[in-house]
């Protein structure tokens, strides 16, 4: 047998290394583009370590294989925006949580930069991603979901409940009528 070389070890590395990141695109929910350049690494675990608690993951890629993992994947869409450092935020829980978190670190610590992303297969600009940041979370529109389907039932109780008093007090006054006319 031929023992491998530095160069088949690297290929293979590379092979591996794109089909995680193919995994990783199928599943996961959003997909952020940013670039970290410029960030200490003390910023980078702290962006990391955060987005990690919101079920979201942080991997620097290169572009080269970037491109070929994005092939066959929603990421082809923004494939042009993997030029420079590039990292890609993988969201696993609720992608609008992930953006908002995003967008908060690119406002504070102006050396990181949003590029571009996908979120449920769709691509988004960098401005649609800020505009996405601005949405109430998940759990904010459920509740106000559950609040507009609630109130027309509350008002149906309602009305039912007042017919149901109305009778009761049409036949507390028969009741009281029978009493007066016996006694």
């Amino acid at each position: 047998m031929i023992p491998k070389g530095p160069k088949t070890r690297r290929l293979e590395e590379k092979k591996r290394v794109v089909e995680e990141l193919k995994e990783k695109i199928n599943s996961s929910n959003a997909q952020i583009l940013v670039d970290l350049c410029g960030l200490t690494v003390e910023e980078t675990t702290e962006i990391r370590k955060e987005l990690k608690k919101l079920d979201a993951r942080v991997q620097v890629v290169k572009n080269t294989l970037a491109k070929i993992a994005a092939e066959d994947t929603s990421l082809k869409a923004i494939e042009d925006h993997f030029r420079g450092p590039t990292a890609i935020v993988f969201s696993y829980g609720d992608p609008v949580e992930v953006i908002k978190k995003i967008v908060k670190f690119e406002k504070d610590l102006e050396k990181l930069d949003v590029k571009a992303g996908v979120l449920e297969g769709k691509p988004l600009t960098r401005e649609q991603i800020i505009e996405v940041s601005k949405l109430p979370s998940r759990e904010v529109l459920l509740a106000k979901v559950v609040g507009t389907v609630q109130a027309p039932l509350y008002g149906f109780v309602g009305v039912l409940a007042a017919n149901l008093r109305n009778l009761i007090g049409v036949l507390y006054a028969i009741k009281e009528a029978k009493e007066k006319q016996q006694g």
